[in-house]
């Protein structure tokens, strides 16, 4: 939420600065990039099941979307690339989000699911909250250190969905076995 908020915030700002759109037609601009994250963030929710080795992966994949398109947005200052890599990494992230809430909601206890959920949900504001202010600051900087940074944090939880998360193969393999079973009940 670090990552898409602050980066709206620079197409808003730089849309209505460089370019001179305002109202409803940067709002539809702004909507691209927010298209896809709803679109993929759909999708992939309804892919991943239950499959807690598809969500890891698929998180990871997100996130590794995300960092290597702001890393290459870095490098030009094009507003067509900006948008068109800045929809991917959205892509990317749509695709994070419902693993990552599937993988915690369902990998806590049930008796502390209501405490880590309230935790990552604060989490996530204070990404909200924060992505914007740190942009302001970055933007009169290079801005190639502007999407560094930015791409830095997403390579950061990529890592960490990659390392930390650990799914149960077992448990995996169980429910691979019973839709492979329903499938076959079905034809």
């Amino acid at each position: 939420m670090f990552v898409i908020f602050g980066v709206l915030y620079y197409l808003s700002e730089t849309l209505e600065s460089e370019f001179a759109l305002k109202g409803v037609l940067k709002g539809l601009v702004l909507a691209i990039p927010l298209a896809a994250l709803c679109l993929s963030s759909f999708l992939a929710g309804k892919w991943i099941g239950k499959n807690k080795t598809r969500m890891k992966w698929l998180g990871f994949t997100g996130l590794a979307l995300l960092t290597v398109s702001l890393g290459v947005i870095g490098l030009f200052d094009n507003i067509y690339v900006v948008v068109g890599l800045f929809t991917l990494g959205s892509a990317g992230i749509g695709a994070t989000l419902p693993c990552l809430d599937a993988l915690i909601t369902e990998g806590v206890d049930k008796k502390q699911r209501g405490t880590i959920t309230a935790l990552f949900s604060s989490m996530r504001f204070i990404g909200v909250s924060l992505g914007p202010p740190v942009v302001s600051l970055l933007i009169g900087s290079h801005h190639f250190l502007l999407f560094g940074v930015l791409a830095a944090s997403g390579a950061v939880g990529g890592l960490l969905t990659l390392f930390a998360v650990k799914p149960d193969k077992e448990t995996n393999l169980l429910q691979e076995a019973s839709r492979n079973r329903m499938k076959h009940l079905m034809m």
